[in-house]
């Protein structure tokens, strides 16, 4: 598309919140189908791209050729609400890599939002692991929490799967997810119904249910032997014993929580995340800490 020649700074404009131009959000789904194969445009045509999740951007002749983005939350840590910036979709067109412009990028974010939040975080593969802490980040170790899970006979198994074609469903879920309790007094999340939505319409469509009995909204998959718990959306405290007993089945040998499952965190055993996926860097305002067993929820990872 360019060639890898020298960048002249005034030919270069820095957008910021640009989602509803459409010439600049097509170049940023370009870009983001190159560098990470996803791209954003259902999202937006169904109306869960909102103001909480904001794109800054070098731009040149209206194509988007670097990007750092922020998404806006609330966390619940150790009981403690903190106003939080996730940074994500950090990404350089192939031919201007090298330049500096993800770091220019960064600044920008940080200073832009340093009095706005408590925390900043995000989450970084192997390559770029040493590229976050010249910005004063810090990596920090997630635990994933496994369950040995011994079935046992359920009395009412009934869970809805709800649908996103039916405009009943939808509004439900906007609902819950909009007014939902952090499903984590350790590390929880709230007030990211942008980013749920993405995992619902993206990644777990097949996978979402109701529990009347719960007033739950659960996502979880069965494979094989594991049950992969990956959010509770509920308006008030649920049971994750008798939550665990309605959706799990006689195949079930272990639960894999994608979240902070506060009751078993001190009674199960543990294994720190492999290192080998994304790795979690914090820059905050407060001590965090490093001792704790906690896990980012999956559905909250911008």
């Amino acid at each position: 598309m360019f060639s890898n020649e020298n960048i002249d700074i005034d030919e270069i404009d820095l957008i910021n919140d640009y989602k509803d131009r459409k010439v600049y959000r097509d170049s940023f789904n370009e870009l983001a189908s190159l560098v990470f194969d996803i791209n954003f445009e259902d999202w937006y045509q169904k109306g869960f791209w909102d103001d909480r999740y904001i794109c800054h951007s070098f731009i040149r002749e209206d194509v988007v050729i670097a990007n750092v983005s922020v998404s806006k939350m609330d966390l619940l840590i150790n009981k403690s609400n903190k106003k939080a910036i996730q940074i994500g979709t950090v990404m350089t067109h192939p031919d201007f890599r090298g330049k500096g412009l993800s770091g220019k990028l960064m600044r920008h974010v940080l200073d832009m939002y340093e009095h706005d939040c408590d925390i900043f975080f995000l989450f970084a593969n192997s390559t770029v692991i040493d590229f976050y802490p010249k910005y004063g980040f810090e990596s920090v170790g997630e635990s994933q929490l496994k369950l040995k899970y011994y079935p046992t006979p359920n009395a009412d198994t009934t869970l809805r799967k709800l649908n996103f074609s039916n405009k009943e469903d939808l509004a439900f879920i906007k609902k819950m997810v909009l007014s939902r309790r952090p499903v984590s007094d350790q590390f929880g999340v709230s007030n990211n119904q942008g980013l749920f939505m993405f995992y619902a319409i993206k990644v777990f469509p097949e996978s979402i249910y109701y529990s009347q009995k719960d007033e739950a909204i659960i996502v979880y998959q069965q494979e094989g032997h594991v049950l992969n718990l990956y959010d509770v959306v509920s308006q008030s405290y649920v049971n994750l014993n008798q939550l665990i007993n309605r959706i799990a089945n006689e195949q079930t040998g272990y639960i894999h929580f994608h979240f902070t499952p506060d009751p078993f965190t001190d009674k199960v055993p543990y294994e720190w995340m492999d290192n080998n996926g994304d790795v979690l860097f914090i820059k905050s305002n407060f001590t965090l800490d490093k001792n704790s067993k906690f896990c980012v929820p999956l559905l909250a990872h911008a």
